[in-house]
C-alpha cells in the first residue's frame, strides 16, 4: 500500500483535479490498481506518467478510445502519430483559411462598411439547361445533383447555378430554376428532354461578390452585398431575378467558391 495512492492524491501529483481521474476511470482509460471494500481507489505512482500521456494525446486530439488501446496493449507510439500528423495538418489549414477570411472582412468592414468587396461587371448572355424547382434553399444541392444526373456523360466541368424567380428573402419556398452551363459536349438523357429546358440568361449589368467558404452561409452574403448596394446607392433591378453560380463545391469549406450577383442600373 506505502506505493498506492488515492484517486485525490494521484490528482494532487498529476497537477490535475480529483474529478479528471475519475472521469478517465470511468472512460476505462486510467483504472485503479485497487478498490477497497468501501469504495475507494488507489492508483500506482506510476500511474501519474500514465495520465501525462492520456494528457499528451487527448492534446493533440487522439480520440479517447485510440488512448485506451494504447495503454491497454503499449501499442506503437509512431502509428499513434502518423495517424494524426494529417489531421493536425488540416486543422492548420482550416486556421490559416479562417485567419485570412477574418482578415478580409475586417478590411471590408474598414473600407465599405460590409464584409463584402464587391465588383460591378456586364454579365455575357449565357445558355442554360435549368429545372424548375419550388423549395427551401437548403435544397439546392439536392436539386443540383438531381440535374446533374439528367445528363450523359457530364464532364468534370459541369458548373451549376441558382436563379432565383421569387425576390426577397424566401429560405423556405422560394421559386428556383437550377441551371448548369450549356456547353457543346452537354447532352440531356432522353427520358429528361421535357424536363431539363434550354434558355439564355442575360441579365446585364450586375453587382457580384466571389465568396470563398462554407455555402451554408452564403444567405448571409446576400444580405451584405444588399446592404452595400444601399450605402453606395446602387439601385437593383426589381425586374431580373438574381443568381449565384457554384463554381467549386465539396465537403471542405476553405476550397469552396461561389458568386453571388445582383442585377443593376
Amino acid at each position: 500500500m506505502d506505493d498506492l495512492v488515492t484517486a485525490g492524491e494521484l490528482a494532487k501529483l498529476a497537477c490535475t483535479t480529483k474529478r479528471t481521474i475519475l472521469f478517465y476511470d470511468e472512460k476505462g482509460v486510467l483504472k485503479p490498481v485497487k478498490i477497497d471494500d468501501k469504495g475507494y481507489r488507489y492508483y500506482s505512482q506510476r500511474q501519474i506518467l500514465d495520465y501525462q500521456m492520456v494528457l499528451l494525446l487527448t492534446t493533440l486530439g487522439v480520440p479517447l478510445k485510440d488512448i485506451k488501446e494504447y495503454l491497454d496493449n503499449r501499442g506503437k507510439l509512431p502509428e499513434l502519430f502518423k495517424e494524426k500528423r494529417p489531421q493536425i495538418e488540416k486543422e492548420i489549414r482550416d486556421l490559416e483559411f479562417n485567419l485570412k477570411s477574418v482578415d478580409s472582412y475586417l478590411k471590408n468592414l474598414k473600407d465599405n462598411q460590409t464584409m463584402v468587396k464587391p465588383a460591378v461587371m456586364n454579365f455575357k448572355p449565357l445558355s442554360v439547361y435549368y429545372i424548375e424547382k419550388v423549395g427551401s434553399y437548403a435544397k439546392i444541392g439536392e436539386y443540383c445533383s438531381e440535374l446533374y444526373g439528367m445528363f450523359e456523360k457530364p464532364d468534370k466541368n459541369f458548373t451549376t447555378m441558382a436563379i432565383f424567380e421569387d425576390q426577397g428573402y424566401r429560405p423556405k419556398d422560394c421559386h428556383i430554376k437550377i441551371a448548369a452551363f450549356a456547353s457543346k459536349p452537354l447532352k440531356v438523357k432522353e427520358k429528361f428532354e421535357s424536363v431539363a429546358k434550354q434558355m439564355e440568361f442575360d441579365p446585364g449589368k450586375v453587382v457580384f461578390y466571389k465568396y470563398h467558404g462554407s455555402g451554408k452561409m452564403l444567405s448571409l452574403f446576400w444580405k451584405e452585398l444588399e446592404t452595400y448596394c444601399g450605402l453606395n446607392k446602387i439601385k437593383v433591378r426589381k425586374d431580373m431575378s438574381d443568381f449565384e453560380i457554384y463554381w467549386k463545391v465539396g465537403s471542405n469549406p476553405s476550397e469552396q467558391m461561389f458568386e453571388i450577383f445582383l442585377p443593376v442600373y
